[in-house]
C-alpha cells in the first residue's frame, strides 16, 4: 500500500477508517452484507426455530436483523472526506486542518487536550500515536491490519 493509500485509510487521530463498522469499504460493512445475502428471508424460518426448538435466542433475530442491515448500509467514507459520523465532537479533524499535519503525533502540541475523547479513548489515540511516531506509518498499518478494531 503507498502512502496516499495509508493516509486515505488512516484518520488523522491514527485509527483506521477502514476497521470502523461505519465505513463504506470496510471489512465489517462487507462482511454484514455477506451474512445478510447468506440469511436471506431466514426470518419465518427464525419464527418457526423458536417454535420447533423452543430456544428463546431465534425470538430476537429481528433486533439481530435490524443490527445486521445497520452494519450493512453505506455510511460514512472515512475522516479525511468528511466529519466522523459517530462522533461529532471530534476534535482531531478540525484541529489537523487547521494545523496542517496529517496525523497527532507530527503536531508540536501532542498530546493536547483537543481531542473531546472520553479518558479510555484518549488513552488509546496516544498510545496509537506514539506507536506510530515510533514504527512509522507502513508498519503501524500492518501489524495493526489482524487486530479486531473494538479490542
Amino acid at each position: 500500500m503507498d502512502q496516499e493509500q495509508l493516509k486515505a485509510a488512516m484518520a488523522p487521530c491514527g485509527l483506521n477508517c477502514e476497521k470502523c463498522f461505519a465505513h463504506v469499504g470496510g471489512e465489517i460493512r462487507r462482511l454484514s452484507l455477506q451474512l445478510r445475502e447468506k440469511l436471506g428471508n431466514f426470518e419465518p424460518y427464525a419464527q418457526r426455530y423458536h417454535t420447533m426448538l423452543k430456544e428463546p435466542v431465534f425470538e430476537k433475530y429481528p433486533d439481530f436483523k435490524q443490527m445486521l442491515d445497520y452494519f450493512a448500509a453505506e455510511n460514512c467514507r472515512g475522516c479525511r472526506h468528511e466529519q466522523c459520523k459517530l462522533f461529532a465532537e471530534c476534535g482531531i479533524r478540525p484541529c489537523h486542518q487547521e494545523r496542517q499535519v496529517d496525523y497527532c503525533h507530527q503536531c508540536h502540541e501532542f498530546p493536547c487536550g483537543n481531542t473531546n475523547f472520553d479518558e479510555r479513548l484518549y488513552k488509546v489515540w496516544v498510545i496509537i500515536n506514539q506507536r506510530i511516531q515510533k514504527m512509522g506509518l507502513a508498519q503501524f498499518y500492518e501489524g495493526d491490519k489482524p487486530r479486531p478494531r473494538y479490542p
